[in-house]
């Protein structure tokens, strides 16, 4: 039951996620994208376990996830599961990142005489 309630909601996410985009990928492109919902399902749900639970043991065990546990669990992660690709999508219509590379040009010897121009020695 751990492994269901762990890894079934990524796998809802990544459905959503290509409803949403009206794109098709194949399997190799969508691994990183299953581990990085599993990582924030997984992530959510242990913060609302951690706070709201008042069980004496704070990890995971197998015997935490009882019948009872586990259904509420997968409910609420599979929410989860269907909210966070649309966050997601909309956090990526609306954030741009760009990344720009320039090479660094090498000329030792005039970066060593500009040291020695800019230097001042304080006494």
């Amino acid at each position: 039951m751990l492994y269901v309630c762990l890894f079934l909601p990524a796998s809802i996410s990544i459905l959503v996620s290509e409803r949403i985009r009206k794109e098709k990928r194949n399997i190799s492109e969508l691994i990183i994208p299953y581990l990085g919902y599993t990582f924030m399902i997984a992530t959510i749900m242990n913060m609302i376990v951690y706070f709201i639970s008042d069980a004496v043991t704070p990890w995971y065990d197998i015997s935490t996830f009882t019948f009872a546990f586990t259904l509420q669990y997968t409910w609420l992660s599979l929410v989860i599961a269907a909210v966070l690709p649309c966050l997601v999508y909309i956090v990526s219509k609306v954030v741009q990142i760009n990344i720009e590379v320039k090479e660094k040009k090498k000329d030792d010897k005039k970066v060593v005489e500009d040291r020695r121009e800019n230097y001042k020695r304080k006494h």
